[in-house]
């Protein structure tokens, strides 16, 4: 945790061009394998039909040709081994490609990657109606086009994501995995209004998506005592509710600050950072998710110009990112951390020589976490 700024920019800078690297021939593979699953599914369609009882046309081989198919059983076999191969393709390897579209050299891959999405998505979507898959498909679909800046083409997606969720059966909108779901299409959806010039639609669409995270926080956490334990596991659920609530909160109060309502944004993502200072411990997530709050926050202050509120949220968020760079081995995770950190690292200076403050500067600062940020 004692690392340099000038070590962790070296170190960085070798990870992320094998990162890089790496990103690419797997956004490839997943377009590869995402083409072969629609064809190979057609052709398991095809080897699926009784040929013995197209040619002849009569009961008898009709009915060996049943007694010789494999059991019943090994249908539930192969939806979950689709259901897991897709899971890899679209959800995380998909998540991965979504988030590197903004490089220009990795665009073909994403591109390509999308194209053979959506090619799935209209050749099953009538088959999938009802399901979660159906939902997850267009959230993907949509989150990768908005990475790409089609942002009217990525709200299109996430119309759909939203029909997707709202045919699914009333029991099943209510787990808290749709649930999730459709926090997400809101977020992404909002970022698109907002980036689109629509803030009254990006508002409302983030305050939908925030009364979510909300209420699946709030399922989670325990009904007496702390949400988090000093000591001991930390309770299911819970690490993934905290950091989506955080997100929520971060993404409204960056609308209102561009919607040019400061005070609103102000209590809104103070709010956030209260919520996770009360947390003891934090997953990686949690933690990475409560620096964007911080920088958010700094932001915020930059812009009605109280720069020594800047300084000291900006300040604290550095402190934290080495922190999190030091406990995490998550390679997706330190990329980000480094984007942050090196944004981070020559404002806080430019802002200390404004001030004339002479401070330790963010690379070289040894300081620990803050008291209610431990790592976990």
């Amino acid at each position: 945790m004692g690392l340099s700024r000038y070590r962790i920019v070296y170190v960085m800078k070798i990870y992320r061009k094998q990162f890089a690297a790496c990103r690419a021939m797997l956004a490839a593979v997943g377009s590869m394998a995402l083409l072969g699953l629609s064809s190979c599914e057609e052709k398991t369609a095809a080897e699926g039909q009784t040929p013995a009882a197209d040619k002849a046309g009569n009961k008898e081989q009709a009915s060996a040709a049943a007694e010789q198919a494999a059991p019943a059983d090994s249908s539930a076999a192969v939806a979950e081994a689709r259901e897991a191969l897709l899971k890899t393709l679209i959800y995380d390897l998909g998540r991965c490609a979504s988030d590197i579209a903004v490089h220009p050299e990795l665009n073909a891959a994403v591109r390509n990657m999308l194209e053979a999405l959506e090619n799935y998505y209209n050749q099953n979507k009538e088959s999938l109606n009802g399901t979660t898959e159906r939902v997850q498909l267009a959230l993907r679909m949509a989150d990768t086009t908005r990475n790409l800046t089609a942002w009217n083409r990525a709200i299109a997606f996430y119309t759909e994501a939203k029909e997707a969720y709202d045919a699914l059966p009333e029991g099943k909108k209510n787990e808290a995995e749709n649930k999730r779901l459709l926090s997400s299409i809101c977020n992404g959806q909002a970022f698109c209004h907002m980036r689109a010039g629509d803030m009254q639609a990006a508002l409302s669409l983030y305050n939908d998506g925030l009364s979510i995270d909300e209420e699946l926080y709030a399922a989670v956490i325990p009904s007496d005592g702390p949400a988090i334990p000093e000591k001991g596991e930390i309770p299911a659920g819970v690490p993934a509710a905290a950091a989506a609530v955080f997100s929520s909160y971060r993404c409204l109060g960056e609308c209102q600050m561009l919607a040019e309502d400061p005070e609103e944004a102000r209590v809104t993502l103070k709010r956030g950072i209260e919520m996770a200072e009360e947390l003891r411990r934090m997953t990686p997530e949690m933690h990475m998710q409560y620096i964007r709050l911080l920088v958010a926050i700094g932001n915020l202050e930059s812009r009605c110009g109280n720069d020594r509120e800047v300084l000291k949220y900006w300040n604290h968020a550095a402190e934290m990112c080495r922190a999190l760079y030091g406990a995490t081995t998550d390679p997706a995770l330190r990329f980000r951390v480094e984007q942050a950190f090196n944004n981070l690292v020559p404002n806080v200076k430019a802002l200390a020589e404004k001030l004339q403050i002479g401070q330790e500067t963010t690379g070289d600062s040894q300081s620990e976490p803050a008291p209610g940020t431990e790592l976990n």
